[in-house]
């Protein structure tokens, strides 16, 4: 490209950028406050669902769902409940696991708990789970809350793995706003083996003044290193029959509430993963807002049928981009899965659509008949932590629930899952040697364009051998149309004999369909891969490589109309996206003006170079809001791609110079042994011949067909 030719088009993408810009900060109006939520602060006793209903007591627990019973204001209208409950005197709240300032300094020893708890004996729940290894913000102390207080405006609180309520005999028992006993943390030797903390809450339930049923929450906390991948906390509920006669009993509680979205769009979601019977754990998702769009209506999860009784909940979570709250069904052992639950659901607890942090997790568990003095447990084991790839491969309890679904759910249908999963390997790999993340994408851009080359140059080569034929048929064309103008399979017959390859064009647009699935894959590894949070490239203004760049954060958010796009910084990669894109587009080859073609024709030609600066334009609000890890990839890729194009413009100025443009090339070599092995060729330059050698002998034997019919 000349010297000329590089400064225009600066010039001319520099003009986008400002005019882009000029114009969005004239159109950006102030951001909408957010919307408040409304709630009853009965904390959710309006929309309880009643489960169970009387029956003969069997002497095991159903395998069937819990069929609907007595909800709430038929047993109020029926008249008073015969159960009432035993309460402690006063609200508590108690602490378990790591200290406030674990995990802040590197400098210091490794704290022996994965995450610091707070635990609340209103409803047996946990009010906050902070998670040691990882920071909330970029350079902050503080430690990321996975779990936070979530309060409504009417002042009702949600708490995860609280007990909601407790069926009995048809008669809901509620439990969220009811405090618990207990007598703080204790240390402990969970079943796995391991040294941790235990908080027990318990509670009675009277009948008719008369002891009933005693309730047990028991949460144990292990000490588990950061190398053993695990973020485990061990729960359970255990009902025991206090009375002389049987009661059946369904609970309900919850699982995971105040997950935060790491995105400027709701990235919260919620999985589901059951077994069918066979033992390969299969899963469902949804989106947390689906959950808030439907309140106050529940979304089904997983719900037992007659019709498969073999089926099971392995596990129910509610996750963001790299952290998820998991809960799993598991057996007396802690390990074993358990298939006690028949209903799992979502719903938005405050029943306000515009609020989202209050939609929380519910289990109802299958109907259990408890013969007098007999208990009950339903174990789970809860795991709070990081979307680490490697860990739900490798860790036993983990792969066998497949966990690792809600990263492979991440991939999207844009790519393929053996991409993305390649991309993370590759960068971690990477990673490893050079020790900075942006530096492995460049590396990854130069891999990834050296592959490409033999493809890109081929394709431009051709491309413009094409036009120069187009140029030179251009007269027969126009004579074949008019002479057949009537007939067109005549007309397709004749064109076919001037010989004119159709794979060149294909060949042309080849490398771009091959790097779109590379695109998106490197966008869902940087989305999937959590040792990128929070890592900076080199020494730059680029602070962490998933999120965008952040040159100059604003004070306040701007929406931009119709969109509705929130831009919170100005980002500079994104331009340079767009730039470096706009220059490469500039020198690429472009068809010669044609003196047959049509003034239709040629009016189409100059739209297409006209949507050049369009389609610049388009990226930049493309990648505004992306990971600047992946506007780096694009950068660079763009920048390489740019050199690429005028080292293939310069080779085919030589070949049409040299008059050797319009048939291949051929080297001229030295005699060699009879006897030596012919060079092998690379395996991409291999396929592209064999491709196009089949392409024309599909054209050799079309031809040799329509010769062969008779004539009418």
């Amino acid at each position: 490209m000349e010297k000329n030719d590089t400064l225009k088009n600066l010039l001319v993408a520099g003009a986008i950028v400002v005019v882009v810009l000029t114009i969005g900060q004239a159109l950006l109006p102030p951001p909408k406050p957010p919307a408040q939520g409304t709630v009853d602060p009965t904390s959710g006793s309006q929309m309880a669902q009643s489960v169970g209903s009387p029956a003969d007591a069997p002497s095991e627990p159903d395998d069937s769902p819990p069929s609907t019973g007595v909800t709430p204001s038929q047993a109020n209208t029926a008249g008073k409940s015969p159960f009432s409950i035993v309460e402690a005197a006063s609200a508590r709240s108690f602490e378990i696991g790591s200290g406030p300032n674990d995990g802040a300094d590197a400098n210091q020893p490794e704290s022996p708990f994965r995450m610091r708890l707070v635990a609340s004996n209103l409803g047996a729940g946990i009010e906050s789970a902070t998670l040691t290894d990882h920071a909330a913000k970029l350079k902050h102390p503080d430690r990321y809350a996975l779990i936070s207080p979530v309060t409504s405006a009417g002042g009702a609180a949600y708490r995860a793995l609280s007990i909601e309520k407790i069926n009995i005999e048809g008669t809901d028992v509620t439990l969220l706003d009811k405090k618990w006993q207990s007598e703080g943390p204790q240390p402990c030797t969970t079943k796995s083996g391991e040294d941790g903390t235990e908080l027990k809450f318990w509670m009675e339930i009277e009948d008719a003044g008369a002891p009933a049923l005693r309730l047990e929450r028991t949460f144990q906390l292990p000490k588990q290193s950061k190398a053993s991948g695990r973020h485990d906390l061990n729960s359970a509920l255990t009902i025991q029959n206090l009375s002389s006669k049987p009661y059946r009993v369904v609970a309900t509680f919850r699982g995971g509430v105040g997950v935060a979205s790491l995105r400027e769009v709701d990235d919260v979601v919620l999985d589901a993963g059951e077994d069918a019977g066979d033992g390969v754990v299969a899963g469902t998702r949804k989106q947390r807002l689906e959950a808030a769009r439907k309140a106050p209506e529940p979304i089904k999860l997983f719900s037992l049928t007659p019709s498969e009784p073999n089926r099971r909940l392995s596990w129910s979570a509610i996750g963001n981009t790299y952290f998820t709250c998991t809960v799993s069904m598991v057996g007396d052992d802690g390990r074993s899965p358990a298939g006690y639950i028949a209903e799992a659901s979502a719903l938005d607890a405050d029943g306000d659509p515009a609020t989202h942090l209050d939609v929380v997790q519910r289990f109802v568990t299958k109907p259990v008949s408890l013969a007098p003095s007999s208990t009950v447990n339903f174990n789970a084991s809860v795991f709070l932590g990081e979307k680490d790839g490697h860990a739900f491969r490798n860790v036993p309890e983990y792969r066998d629930r497949n966990y690792y679904y809600q990263i492979a759910q991440g991939f999207g249908i844009c790519t393929f899952s053996w991409l993305v999963e390649l991309m993370i390997m590759l960068l971690n790999g990477l990673f490893k040697v050079v020790r900075d993340f942006g530096v492995a994408i460049i590396i990854l851009v130069l891999v990834v364009r050296t592959l490409l080359h033999p493809i890109t140059k081929k394709g431009q080569v051709n491309m413009v051998r094409m036009q120069h034929q187009m140029t030179e048929l251009a007269p027969k064309i126009e004579e074949l149309k008019k002479k057949y103008a009537n007939d067109k399979a005549r007309l397709n017959q004749e064109m076919m004999k001037l010989n004119i390859n159709p794979a060149g064009q294909l060949m042309t647009c080849l490398p771009m369909f091959i790097q779109m699935p590379i695109w998106v894959a490197l966008y869902l590894s940087l989305s999937n891969n959590i040792l990128m949070r929070h890592e900076p490239f080199l020494f730059t203004w680029v602070r962490d490589l998933t999120a965008p760049d952040a040159l100059i954060p604003f004070s306040t958010a701007f929406i931009v109309p119709f969109f509705g796009w929130k831009i919170a910084s100005f980002n500079l990669l994104p331009i340079l996206v767009s730039v470096f894109m706009y220059i490469q587009q500039k020198t690429q080859p472009k068809p010669k003006p044609n003196p047959n073609m049509t003034e239709q024709q040629r009016q189409q030609q100059e739209m297409m170079q006209t949507m050049i600066p369009i389609m610049s334009v388009m990226m930049l609000f493309i990648f505004y809001n992306m990971p600047s890890g992946l506007c780096l990839y694009v950068m660079f890729s763009s920048l390489f791609g740019w050199i690429e194009q005028v080292r293939i413009r310069a080779h085919i100025r030589e070949r049409e110079e040299a008059g050797t443009l319009l048939k291949p090339a051929r080297a001229v070599v030295a005699p060699v042994n009879a006897d030596a092995r012919p060079a092998r060729k690379g395996f991409l330059a291999g396929w592209m011949e064999r491709m196009q050698k089949a392409a024309e002998e599909a054209q050799r034997l079309q031809r040799s067909q329509q010769r062969s019919r008779p004539k009418r």
